[in-house]
């Protein structure tokens, strides 16, 4: 883990540039007062929420001094009680890089001011702390030590109900290694904190993807090779919390660094949700110099995405409508000087590049705004560089407004609605050799429309997100419904499937013929252990705890290890595609290959961390992976190694393996997590109703790829993405159980 020194904001020596008039702001834009105080405030933007209770919104920020104020906009002076510093123990103040966000934690009816504390410029014990609304500490939470203090938060928090017991709580990411969910009271949740092995710079967005009243973590992180996540990069992951632990629905792993904050919206206008981020830049790789748009059901691209830029894009993305067709632009800046709007097909609208003292290409570090800020009814776009704030034409780019020049700013600005005071424009800006910073409310005429993007993560709770609404459902209480990221259900769907009970009982459900049972062939104290198609459909093979291999249909019997002297017990088998051979697995990791089936190698005679549970042989034939309990994943021949749960801390065991036919594979646990590696995520069991499941589950994917059915011991089935439900009979044993599932060839 590497905690990266931030970007110095380059030139604001003013002292020893020489001096040019700034051009005057438009007239709609007027001054109103504008504070100085010692320090930098670098990064932390203006939050804008009534604090104090009396129905008019003020503005909270924080600084490197240590120190949270909030202001009255009618003046900029300090409400009584506040600045408060910003300390994780009982102290001294802790610098603040991160935003502070506001809301009512703990239902009471008064907001709560929370903010992260810590900086890359003053290393000090970090974390959060949480004011009332009279600057009293309701209460804090000290990040975990790394290594000589590097645990502050630069990630701002975001308030929303991870848990579903209806109070929000508080997200995070850590310079610690870990992203973090606190409760009201600065207690974890249960689950967390969940380990990412590097630090966290941009802060969570928060969206309820599966409808189940609770919101999911959408976050990015640092990477470096060497430890059990060996990348050097940046992954981004998707969280879900079900039943008191954290799932990762999917992760996406980048070239370099995320530094930036997510954004989620609906940027293409079809209705679901995409992600945006920017990058970083650590490995110097075009990576960190991308703009990227991911699905937010499975972290693929959006078409036309990422955008590639002539800098690393550490600004955080707003979104809003620009163009007056109902869909939001993506607006980001860069540190090649320019602002882009883009639409959600990747086409950018607009790319400007605003002036940096006499010319043009200051960094813009700083994330934009969008809001009407001129009252002529088109949203415009608020940004700063290294010379001052620019408030630009949402349709064009063309510039308005110049404001705070001289000054440097990695913040974004704020519009706001001060009631009598009317709406306001709040900027912060940084004079680098000076040392100190400024911050100015400019009185702007009411907006035509309601602003889309008025404040750093959208609005003072930091969800970055649409309202996803839904009431929370209590702890331990899913809502049902399938298929919830949308997939369509394809004509090519399974027609049909199998069970296998541990007697040899086959069961048949859909268009699934039956070709005969296993049950009168077993010996005393023989299971049938596996069921595997034909190739074609047309029969089955069904494998029992001696290794025999018994055949229905014009499934063909190529050899078994009936007889053999074996080291450990045969548990699973993969026919061939031809339906000309098959590989037997035996517990320790041994493969024996029959008919065309072709040796790549086994883990047969070496020490592993868990036993071999699962084999499953790659499209072509000519390779496979093994599955060990801990998640290990083995690769053998054209199989590709895509990750594994091998060294996560997992709530329960994995059991069972099942691959795409276009590269990757889905692992599931015992208590039906499902962990997603080179594939989309479509759901597991938790997320379908059942937060405790039956344990013992079977995972199968459908043939298209597209979606998975789990099987549960008690024959309870569950469908996924484009799998088709077509039968179950839960509750019954099966003769003691249901040990596999077969899906029939289209």
């Amino acid at each position: 883990m590497r905690i990266r020194t931030a970007v110095v904001a380059g030139a604001l020596a003013a002292s020893l540039l020489p001096f040019v008039a700034p051009e005057p702001a438009d007239a709609a834009v007027t001054l109103q007062w504008s504070q100085q105080t010692a320090g930098w405030n670098r990064s932390s933007s203006p939050t804008i929420a009534d604090v104090n209770g009396d129905g008019v919104n003020d503005i909270v920020i924080g600084h490197q001094d240590g120190y949270v104020r909030v202001l009255d906009a009618a003046t900029g002076n300090n409400l009584p009680g506040w600045p408060q510093p910003a300390a994780t123990r009982p102290g001294a103040a802790v610098p603040v890089d991160s935003t502070p966000a506001v809301g009512d934690i703990d239902r009471d009816g008064a907001n709560e001011v929370v903010v992260g504390a810590g900086s890359t410029w003053n290393r000090q014990n970090g974390g959060v702390v949480v004011f009332r609304r009279d600057g009293s500490i309701k209460c804090r939470h000290e990040s975990l030590n790394y290594v000589n203090n590097d645990n502050g938060v630069y990630s701002s928090p975001s308030l929303g109900d991870i848990d579903g017991d209806t109070y929000p709580d508080i997200v995070f990411g850590g310079w610690d290694l870990y992203v973090h969910a606190l409760d009201r009271n600065c207690n974890e949740l249960p689950g967390f904190p969940y380990m990412v092995e590097d630090s966290t710079w941009g802060s969570p967005a928060l969206y309820d993807v599966d409808g189940d009243g609770r919101v999911e973590i959408y976050i990015g992180s640092d990477q470096t090779a060497g430890g059990a996540i060996d990348w050097a990069g940046g992954e981004y992951r998707a969280l879900d919390y079900v039943d008191g632990r954290v799932v990762e629905m999917w992760k996406r792993r980048t070239g370099d660094v995320f530094h930036s904050s997510t954004a989620i919206g609906d940027i293409d206008g079809d209705g679901d949700m995409e992600l945006v981020v920017g990058g970083g830049d650590f490995y110097h790789h075009p990576d960190g110099r991308k703009i990227w748009a991911l699905n937010i059901g499975d972290g693929s691209d959006q078409g036309g995405w990422p955008i590639q830029t002539g800098g690393q894009t550490n600004s955080s993305p707003a979104l809003g409508d620009l163009t007056g067709d109902g869909i939001p632009e993506v607006v980001s800046g860069s540190a090649d000087g320019y602002v882009r709007a883009i639409r959600g097909n990747g086409v950018v609208h607009w790319a400007v590049r605003p002036r940096f003292n006499t010319g043009a290409g200051g960094p813009v570090l700083a994330s934009p705004i969008i809001a009407d800020m001129n009252g002529d009814g088109v949203n415009d776009v608020g940004i700063t560089n290294d010379w001052g704030f620019f408030v630009l034409d949402g349709s064009t780019g063309a510039e308005i407004a110049a404001l705070n020049t001289w000054m440097s700013s990695e913040a974004a600005g704020a519009v706001g609605n001060f009631g009598a005071q009317g709406w306001k424009l709040i900027v912060s800006g940084f004079d680098t050799p000076n040392r100190f910073s400024r911050l100015q409310a400019y009185s702007i005429p009411a907006p035509g429309k309601t602003p889309p993007w008025p404040m750093f993560r959208f609005d003072a709770r930091h969800y970055a997100a649409p309202n996803s609404g839904g009431d929370p459902l209590p702890p331990g209480i899913c809502r049902r419904g399938s298929n919830p990221v949308g997939i369509p259900v394809a004509a090519s769907a399974p027609r049909g499937y199998w069970f296998l009970g541990a007697d040899g009982g086959i069961f048949s459900f859909g268009g699934a013929p039956f070709y005969g049972s296993a049950s009168p062939l077993l010996a005393a104290g023989e299971t049938a252990v596996g069921l595997q198609p034909s190739p074609s459909g047309g029969g089955y093979y069904v494998l029992s705890s001696r290794g025999r291999i018994f055949t229905f249909g014009d499934a063909r019997a190529h050899g078994s290890m009936e007889g053999r002297a074996l080291n450990a017990p045969i548990i699973a088998m993969a026919p061939t595609p031809g339906n000309n051979g098959y590989w037997l697995l035996g517990q320790d990791g041994g493969v024996f290959s029959f008919g065309d089936a072709r040796f790549y190698g086994s883990m047969g005679g070496q020490r592993l961390n868990s036993p071999i549970i699962s084999m499953a042989p790659t499209a072509s034939g000519n390779g496979y992976w093994l599955l060990a309990g801990d998640g290990g994943v083995f690769s053998f021949g054209d199989a590709s190694f895509f990750g594994s749960t091998g060294g996560m801390r997992l709530a329960a065991p994995i059991i069972s393996m099942s691959t795409s036919p276009h590269g990757g594979y889905w692992l599931v646990a015992l208590d039906g997590g499902v962990f997603s590696f080179g594939v989309p995520f479509y759901g597991s069991i938790p997320g379908i109703g059942y937060c405790k499941p039956p344990t013992g589950l079977q995972l199968r994917a459908t043939l298209t790829g597209n979606g998975y059915y789990l099987l549960s011991l008690d024959g309870g089935v569950f469908s996924f993405g484009d799998a088709n439900f077509l039968g179950s009979q839960p509750g019954l044993t099966y003769g003691k159980h249901a040990v596999d599932m077969a899906i029939r060839p289209a």
